[in-house]
């Protein structure tokens, strides 16, 4: 039987939380699972993860130091992030929230979004860095938000229609390639209504850079 509750926290080894909004999540109650050598930084605030995924080349912990679950995936034709979201899904996992999956280096954070498409009808993943939230959306969404929240949408696919109501600059009815087009667009409610009939990141900055 599945012992995790939705959401489960996912740290990747990437740019660690310090804005409050990014560091909110490891204030839940949620189980941790961190990838390979998040889980030092993670240790190193005192907090244990309930498990650890990778390959283990860049984690500093003994051995004899291991007291959580550690699952090692030797695969290398797939990222540790990648082979975390299968482990998820075997898992029965329907909610990951996604820290550490920017910063540090640019091609991890776009190979990580790529994974955030790719298992979109698996897992409902939230990415939140220091700068933003990120989540992929495809269908129809009510997408909350803050008065004058910078709103930027990115298409991951040729999307044949997509349609914004709800921000400074709607979107009607139009086609939308992967490009720069939507983005830097600002929120004057507190949600806005996307449809769209393909996969679209969603990033939401938050109000404050700290």
């Amino acid at each position: 039987m599945n012992a995790f509750k939705n959401p489960a926290l996912v740290i990747a080894n990437g740019e660690f939380p310090y804005h409050k909004l990014a560091l909110a999540p490891l204030k839940e109650n949620w189980k941790i699972i961190c990838i390979d050598g998040a889980a030092d930084r993670l240790k190193s605030l005192g907090k244990e993860p309930d498990i650890v995924i990778g390959d283990f080349d860049s984690t500093k912990i003994q051995k004899t130091e291991r007291t959580s679950l550690w699952i090692e995936t030797p695969n290398q034709n797939k990222t540790d992030l990648e082979k975390t979201f299968e482990w998820c899904v075997k898992n029965q996992i329907k909610e990951v929230v996604l820290l550490g999956a920017g910063g540090q280096r640019e091609d991890h954070l776009l190979s990580n979004l790529f994974l955030v498409s790719k298992f979109y009808k698996k897992l409902n993943i939230e990415v939140i860095t220091n700068y933003s939230k990120i989540i992929c959306v495809s269908g129809s969404k009510t997408i909350k938000t803050k008065p004058d929240q910078n709103i930027s949408i990115i298409a991951s696919e040729v999307v044949d229609n997509i349609k914004i109501v709800g921000l400074k600059y709607s979107l009607i009815n139009k086609k939308l390639f992967p490009s720069s087009i939507a983005i830097s667009n600002k929120a004057i409610s507190s949600q806005f209504d996307i449809e769209s009939t393909g996969k679209v990141f969603v990033f939401l900055n938050h109000i404050e850079i700290e």
